[in-house]
């Protein structure tokens, strides 16, 4: 039970840093950057607005497990573990979201891109230090 509630907690948090890192990337430092392109019309929809947040909750249950099942075949420890499953996140899934939007758009997708790799680093910290695993590890340097 404890462990099902560690990967809850790791999944929601995941999910609450992505939205947050979301908003003052996209609201904040680029709020007009994607004004005017008609491929993002269908995003004023009700079902987009309710469904992106879902999609995205489940996507992070997802990563939270993914970190669990993977933890030993990660390398580094600590804080360092979760940077490095990050990295591995976005070299997976947020690479690919800033290739498919180079293609759907003129400018280079720069917002999709800072929230990405942002979003992946500190997500992966915090499910590496949800799952308490950081607590009772070596640093890099001690692991070789």
């Amino acid at each position: 039970m404890k462990k099902v509630l560690r990967w809850l907690l790791a999944s929601v948090l995941f999910f609450v840093v992505g939205q947050v890192i979301a908003m003052g990337v996209y609201g904040g430092l680029f709020p007009n950057y994607y004004q005017g392109y008609e491929s993002f019309r269908p995003m004023c929809s009700v079902h987009f607005r309710c469904g992106l947040p879902l999609m995205s909750l489940i996507q992070s249950m997802v990563i939270a497990l993914l970190y669990a099942v993977f933890y030993k075949g990660i390398p580094c420890a600590r804080i360092l573990k979760g940077v490095v499953f990050g990295l591995l996140l976005w070299l997976l899934t947020g690479c690919g979201i800033v290739i498919t939007y180079c293609t759907i758009i003129e400018p280079f997708p720069v917002p999709c891109l800072v929230y990405t790799i942002i979003s992946m680093i500190i997500g992966g910290m915090v499910i590496s230090a949800v799952y308490g695993k950081v607590l009772n590890e070596g640093s890099c340097a001690e692991e070789k």
